[in-house]
């Protein structure tokens, strides 16, 4: 249950963040704080498959040291990462019709270092101490950022900034203190053990931006043939179905690393068991969603983000149907992990690109967010059947 509520707490605060900030910003600030979460999505990808992924399946194997070893490999990976989106945004976000100022990119910076390390910092816990470390690092983070953007009610993105990375300052200090820790002289040298990992991590690392394209391309896409203001609409919208993650989000926490325990320890027969089982209860859970956003997608919309919304809300109900394939799609792919295959999901990831070039390109352009919305169905549909393909291929 500890899982559980520190997910709620994850999903729960980004979900909330998102409606507090649509039903407080103009439409077109809201467009560049959609601009920003992806770009925050985009690195927090990078930082499951380069971090992440590789750790919750190799640390049952590892000495004690390993954690300082991602853990100054999350600070680098953080700075770098975060230095080049800002830059970026800066230097050519005019493309996207979002030219960031000096001081939105240099509160963009530091937002991003913050919240990277405030996430190893959750996401460690899982797999080198306790879930209950993770709850309070969430708690210490997404409550205090949904009072204080209240509090505040900013109005522009600059404001938001500011209380996004404040929030973020708390639970970030943990990942920084593990960084200082004193490696023993009996272990492998950090830039060892680091090559180490990234090498064991490759087709992670190389999934990771793929992975982010499939997620966010629509969303550009719309910005790009529509306007901000239209990406602002499906982000916001789809943000409500991003509740779903308080499940799916298990797999890259207390799942694979469950998962990987199992593996190692009495084999494969657990650790199927326990994906059937989840299987069962995730189709419940969206099957129960699904009769909601049908039957009150309206009402929800209209409560959660304004009346500025409502007359979309059917992209509510295209969403969730999205969020089930999806699931099916990333539990498939994170079970053949554990159990060996590296290039189940990279195959996933890269058919899920092609798949929303293609079908973006056909229906954005025609039917707008409602074609973003729909490609997002397309999208999940390609993974799954593509990594059903390779693993047939691999037996």
């Amino acid at each position: 249950m500890g899982s559980f509520a520190d997910q709620a707490l994850v999903s729960g605060g980004n979900f909330l963040t998102i409606a507090v900030c649509a039903n407080l910003l103009p439409l077109a600030e809201q467009g560049k704080f959609t601009y920003v979460f992806a770009s925050y999505m985009a690195l927090l990808l990078l930082n499951v498959a380069g971090i992440f992924q590789g750790t919750a399946t190799r640390a049952p194997t590892q000495d004690g040291a390993y954690q300082i070893t991602m853990a100054r490999l999350q600070l680098l990976q953080s700075c770098l990462l975060a230095l080049l989106v800002s830059v970026t945004w800066f230097m050519a976000g005019g493309i996207f019709g979002w030219q960031a100022s000096i001081i939105e990119a240099a509160l963009l910076l530091v937002f991003l270092i913050l919240q990277q390390q405030a996430d190893f910092s959750r996401r460690a816990a899982y797999i080198f101490s306790r879930t209950r470390d993770a709850v309070y690092a969430s708690a210490a983070l997404y409550p205090i950022r949904i009072i204080g953007l209240l509090a505040y009610k900013p109005e522009t993105l600059g404001q938001v900034l500011v209380v996004l990375l404040l929030s973020a300052a708390l639970p970030a200090i943990p990942a920084f203190i593990r960084t200082l820790r004193k490696r023993t002289a009996s272990t492998t040298s950090w830039a060892k053990a680091t090559r180490e990992h990234l090498v064991y991590s490759r087709l992670f690392i190389a999934g990771a931006p793929l992975g982010w394209l499939w997620s966010y391309l629509p969303v550009f896409m719309l910005g790009i043939f529509q306007g901000k203001e239209q990406a602002a609409l499906l982000a916001s919208i789809r943000g409500i179905s991003s509740l779903a993650n308080v499940l799916m989000e298990q797999f890259e926490t207390k799942v694979v690393a469950d998962w990987a325990r199992l593996h190692h320890g009495s084999g494969s027969h657990d650790m199927e068991a326990g994906a059937s089982q989840l299987l069962r209860f995730g189709i419940i859970f969206w099957l129960s969603g699904l009769v909601l956003a049908v039957v009150f997608g309206r009402e929800i919309v209209g409560l959660i983000l304004g009346n500025l919304y409502v007359s979309h809300w059917h992209l509510l109900v295209i969403g969730w149907i999205a969020s089930g394939v999806y699931f099916y799609a990333r539990l498939f792919g994170i079970k053949h992990r554990v159990l060996g295959s590296n290039r189940v999901e990279f195959f996933g990831n890269l058919s899920g690109v092609i798949a929303a070039l293609i079908a973006g390109f056909g229906m954005i352009p025609a039917y707008s967010a409602a074609g973003a919305a729909w490609t997002y169905v397309i999208i999940a549909a390609a993974m799954l059947v593509s990594q059903m393909l390779v693993m047939k291929m691999e037996r």
